[in-house]
């Protein structure tokens, strides 16, 4: 509260009789009556006196001199009788030291003074705290009208002026400021959760820390909620699942315990089974609308969407789409699927059509096997290509890719027939085969995919 304030509040009816600095900030307001009154004062209060300090024969000079020279910020001099006069010697002692003097007339009583201040600073007092509820009514409306950290997120970046984020479990809520400082979330199984902020915590003023303050409760109880819900929605999927894996489920139980997972009744879906990922890696592979699984050894999907084949570092089965009377062979296609890459040793994507080829049977071998075997079968080729510098192996690759139409692999080749023939007749003599056996094409054919 500022002099002026006081001085003018319409209320009190105050007269202003010297007009020092009005902008000075009320400390206290302070009843005076002693002959010494700076020892009594700090600086910065509105001193009121009736002059009752007279009768001990102090002058006016000097309780103003004391008054001003203890830095207080204005005098008030209460009239005790309607007839009184106000007291010039007063007035005088105040204008001469440039100290706001106001008098209170007999209807004014000195506690209504007294009471006016209070009332301001009772209400800069409780101003944080009032902007502490708004803030916390704030929130409340908006998880009233969506559930979810990113409901008070929004509140809350209102409040900054400025983007926050939330990150719990590898997943992010909001757009994260650049830069970011992490204030951890306290709460059961939040060990990981932490709000992005801004600016550092103690960088912000009080205001804004509490804003922040408030918010972090609703934050740590809506990613509970979250995750009892994703809990709960995980139990009722393994069950549906086990239904379907086993084969003897009811298929309208089935279809309505899909459809409440987010999977409707009419839609085709396929599944994919993932190894070698954690939950977060999977649903962002997965895309939205997809129902994921967690299992001990392995993560299932079912997908009404199309997720791209994007680059992985872990295992993904592909099953068959169709309805949701199909997922069980769609399952068994993915786990198939998933158990030949990890065969193989190649992270990636594997469809339940490129499990369908028999060359595939190659990638599911021993390694040192499948060299062994190539070499048995191609290895005097190679080196005589090797020797000579002729391209024996081109040639052969080059023939059983035109389907052993000689005209064609000729002109692939920029070559005359004749010199194919040539080429072809060495071949089986190298390798002990012949290109005119349907089985002996087959173990040449599978020679070349070896190399």
């Amino acid at each position: 509260m500022l002099v002026e304030e006081l001085v003018r509040a319409t209320d009190l009816e105050l007269r202003v009789v010297v007009e020092g600095n009005l902008a000075l900030p009320v400390r206290w307001v302070h009843i005076v009556e002693v002959a010494d009154p700076g020892r009594f004062l700090r600086g910065g209060e509105v001193v009121l006196t009736a002059g009752v300090w007279r009768s001990s024969g102090v002058s006016a000079e000097h309780f103003v001199d004391e008054v001003a020279a203890a830095g207080a910020a204005a005098l008030g001099y209460g009239l005790v009788h309607a007839e009184e006069e106000w007291p010039e010697d007063v007035v005088a002692a105040a204008a001469a030291r440039g100290l706001t003097c106001f008098v209170a007339p007999v209807s004014t009583p000195f506690v209504a003074v007294v009471e006016a201040f209070v009332a301001s600073k009772r209400a800069e007092w409780e101003a944080p705290l009032r902007r502490q509820l708004d803030h916390h009514a704030a929130m409340v409306s908006a998880l009233r009208a969506e559930r979810g950290p990113g409901s008070v997120l929004r509140v809350l970046g209102r409040l900054l002026g400025r983007p926050v984020a939330l990150r719990s479990e590898g997943s992010v809520y909001g757009a994260p400021p650049a830069p970011s400082y992490e204030v951890p979330l306290i709460g059961a199984g939040l060990a990981d959760a932490s709000l992005l902020l801004p600016e550092e915590m103690g960088q912000l003023d009080v205001g804004l820390q509490a804003a922040i303050s408030t918010a972090m409760p609703f934050l740590a109880l809506e990613l509970e909620r979250e995750r009892a819900i994703r809990a709960t929605e995980q139990r009722y999927a393994l069950e549906v699942l086990d239904w379907i894996e086993s084969g003897t489920g009811d298929q309208a139980a089935i279809a309505h315990r899909l459809e409440l997972l987010g999977i409707a009744a009419d839609a085709d879906v396929a599944a994919l089974v993932v190894r070698g990922l954690d939950r977060a890696e999977v649903e962002a592979l997965a895309g939205p609308g997809s129902l994921v699984v967690e299992r001990t050894a392995e993560t299932v999907v079912l997908t009404a969407g199309h997720p791209p084949q994007a680059a992985t570092a872990g295992y993904v089965g592909v099953g068959q789409r169709g309805p949701a009377t199909s997922l069980r062979v769609s399952i068994l296609q993915a786990r198939k699927a998933v158990e030949a890459l990890e065969t193989r040793g190649r992270p990636g994507w594997l469809s339940h059509e490129q499990l369908a080829s028999p060359t595939l049977l190659l990638d599911l071998q021993d390694p040192a096997l499948l060299r062994a075997t190539g070499e048995a079968v191609l290895g005097r080729l190679v080196a005589a290509d090797a020797e000579r510098g002729t391209d024996l192996v081109a040639t052969l690759a080059a023939f059983l890719d035109h389907g052993g139409r000689w005209q064609e692999t000729a002109d692939a080749l920029h070559v005359h027939i004749n010199t194919l023939r040539h080429r072809l007749k060495r071949v089986e003599e190298l390798t002990g085969r012949s290109l005119a056996s349907t089985a002996d094409r087959v173990d040449l054919f599978l020679a070349l995919r070896l190399r």
